[in-house]
């Protein structure tokens, strides 16, 4: 039995004093337009400049990969992106000037632009419209996420393992020009470690360095690691590497998890999609990194079922600690169809969560067609559908605390047996419309799906299988809602067998 099963928590009852304090039991008031890099975050063709910061280059020497940084532009100009690699040594070559192209995405071969690899690379350009995404590609395994807008004083990473079979990086990536003091510590089970080895590591001004997590901490299929700078600041990314063959009832785990550090732990988080059902381990890592015990409510809520949903779990998460929700094993979340994950707590003790998704075997049945297809039948309110065909792979998602009316996923992967999807869940107290539509640098965008109606405090799932969009490629989708909602993207890499599962990219009017 893993450790993991030894820290899952008893539900209680609903009545606790403590945690009703707090859980009211309704929607959560969104917050639309404000400023708000806890996660990446895209502006409008209005914002005089951005810059994005892509820590993680590669897995080291465990595989040979690519890594590409997908630069997203709905806007209708060519935008001109500069591109800066760095490793530990410093500057890699020159800066590159790339020409992303209008309502497109333009990819970019980091290895062979710069001519090396394990780069970390830092995207500058005039404009707050575009927004940046890396993928890390190996022959078997393959992860996409959207790069960091902000740098931090401090990261936090929920998940990691280094059991055998696996490998945790940790990269950290400072492009600025004042040298960056760190502290790191991990949280297990049994305590918390703080090697002398990551006890004042210094990282240069404009350099990157990879810590091997998995030397330190051995043997653990769960551990939470916490980036405290002593001075200066940088940009913090995981990078976890499965490869782990089946063993009595474990079955095997094969994969790659990217995941970009939160730097700031907070009272309420969002999930806007999930999924468990055979074949398939879903996991809640909350992790709290303050002083004092915190109360922890997850509502689980299967699409469709917002007006009758399952009792929330109750969790006490100790301070410096962390505790695993095994959702897969939970009756009263459906096998079937799937759901939205709402974790709150009270504001004197935020908290950090990250789901993390394994395929180990197909889906059971196939799934209808969806509503919002490109068949475009959108009917209002919900798609059961199925998750994707894919037999082995792992993801990793973090929350949003963050609702929005627009948003962006900045290079969804479309092709032959790719099964890319959005979810979008509603936390407001009434229905929100959304348009969803591909921008592929032809003379219209494509319409995905047209005014679909999302009840209130529900969800809705939408297959982006595009019919006109044939051949293998990354294209731009955009969202657009009537109030603010939370979006997550899914995308999958047939080649790999693995799969992307984690926060789209939400566009902010004021940033």
């Amino acid at each position: 039995m893993k450790v993991s099963r030894l820290v899952l928590i008893t539900v209680v009852l609903l009545g606790i004093v403590g945690l009703t304090a707090f859980w009211g039991g309704s929607p959560a008031v969104p917050v639309d337009g404000s400023i708000d890099e806890i996660i990446p975050e895209s502006g409008s063709a209005q914002t005089l400049s951005s810059t994005w910061y892509c820590a993680a280059g590669g897995l080291g020497e465990s595989a040979a990969s690519t890594h590409e940084v997908l630069l997203a532009n709905p806007s209708k100009e060519v935008v001109p992106v500069r591109l800066t690699a760095y490793n530990a040594q410093g500057l890699v070559g020159e800066p590159k000037t790339i020409a992303s192209v209008a309502q497109q995405v333009t990819p970019v071969d980091v290895n062979a632009v710069f001519g090396g690899s394990e780069l970390s690379v830092m995207a500058e350009f005039d404009s707050g419209a575009l927004a940046v995404q890396h993928r890390i590609t190996t022959a078997t395994s393959a992860d996409s996420v959207p790069c960091s807008t902000t740098s931090s004083e401090r990261w936090f990473f929920p998940a990691q393992t280094s059991v055998l079979g696996s490998s945790a990086l940790l990269v950290l990536f400072n492009p600025f020009s004042a040298d960056a003091g760190v502290d790191i510590t991990a949280a297990v089970v049994d305590g918390l470690r703080s090697p002398k080895e990551w006890a004042g590591i210094v990282v240069p001004a404009g350099t990157s360095r990879v810590i091997d997590l998995g030397q330190y901490v051995q043997r653990r299929d769960q551990f939470s690691v916490a980036v405290r700078l002593r001075n200066g600041n940088l940009i913090a990314e995981s990078a976890q590497s499965f490869d782990i063959a089946a063993a009595g009832d474990a079955p095997a785990e094969r994969g790659l998890r990217l995941q970009l550090g939160v730097p700031e732990a907070r009272s309420g988080w969002t999930f806007a999609g999930g999924f468990k059902g055979s074949g398939v381990k879903e996991e809640l890592v909350v992790y709290n990194p303050g002083r004092r015990v915190a109360s922890v409510i997850i509502q689980v809520t299967p699409y469709g079922g917002a007006s009758d949903p399952p009792e929330p779990f109750e969790l006490s998460v100790p301070a410096k600690r962390f505790l695993v929700l095994d959702l897969s094993a939970e009756q009263r979340i459906p096998d079937t169809g799937f759901h939205s994950l709402r974790v709150e707590t009270s504001a004197k003790t935020p908290v950090v969560a990250a789901r993390t998704t394994q395929l180990f075997g197909p889906p059971t049945a196939a799934a209808e067609p969806a509503a919002g297809s490109a068949a475009g039948t959108a009917a209002a309110g919900t798609a059961a559908g199925t998750r994707p065909n894919e037999t082995l792979g792992v993801a990793i998602g973090t929350a949003t605390p963050v609702y929005a009316r627009r948003w962006i996923m900045p290079a969804v992967r479309t092709g032959p047996e790719q099964q890319p999807m959005v979810f979008i869940h509603n936390p407001t107290a009434g229905i929100v419309t959304v348009d969803l539509r591909a921008l592929t640098g032809q003379a219209a965008p494509i319409e995905i799906a047209t005014a679909l109606e999302v009840a209130a405090g529900d969800s809705l799932y939408v297959p982006l299988a595009v019919q006109q969009l044939t051949g293998v490629a990354d294209w731009v989708v955009s969202l657009r809602a009537s109030d603010s909602v939370a979006v997550e993207q899914l995308q999958t890499f047939a080649t790999q067998n693995d799969l992307s599962f984690g926060s789209a990219v939400p566009v902010l009017a004021n940033r």
